[in-house]
C-alpha cells in the first residue's frame, strides 16, 4: 500500500476520533464552539503525530523535533476547524458531526502535502 493510501487509511480513522471528540466538547462545553474545536483539535495532535509515523509514513527520515513541526502543521487544520465551527456548528452532537467531519477533510489536503515535505520526509530527501 502507497503513502497517499495509508494517510488517507489513517487520516480518515482520525477524523472520526475527531469528530467524535469535537462534536462532544461543542455539545457539552459551556465554550464558545470555535474554541471548543480547536481544543478538542489540540487533543488529538499527539495520536495523530504517533499513527502517521508509525503507519504512514513508514519510510520517512528521523526528524529532530518532529513532533513539534507536525504540531505547528495542525495550526493550518486547528484554524479550519475552528472556522467551519464557528460558521457552521450548532451546540448539538448529531447536527455538528459532519460539520467536524468535513472540516477535518479539508484539513486533510493541506495536512498531506505539509508533512510529507517537512515533518516526514523521504528518507533520501532528508
Amino acid at each position: 500500500m502507497n503513502t497517499f493510501a495509508r494517510f488517507l487509511l489513517v487520516g480518515g480513522a482520525l477524523a472520526l476520533v475527531y469528530a467524535v471528540v469535537a462534536a462532544l466538547a461543542t455539545s457539552q462545553l459551556p465554550w464558545p464552539t470555535a474554541v471548543s474545536a480547536g481544543a478538542a483539535w489540540v487533543a488529538c495532535i499527539p495520536l495523530g503525530f504517533w499513527c502517521h509515523r508509525r503507519f504512514t509514513f513508514t519510510g520517512s527520515a528521523r526528524r529532530p523535533f518532529a513532533l513539534g513541526l507536525y504540531a505547528l502543521t495542525q495550526v493550518l487544520g486547528i484554524g479550519i476547524g475552528a472556522g467551519v465551527s464557528f460558521l457552521f456548528a450548532t451546540g448539538r452532537f448529531w447536527p455538528d458531526f459532519p460539520v467536524h467531519l468535513c472540516a477535518s477533510a479539508l484539513a486533510a489536503v493541506a495536512s498531506y502535502v505539509i508533512n510529507r515535505k517537512l515533518t516526514f520526509p523521504e528518507s533520501g530527501s532528508a
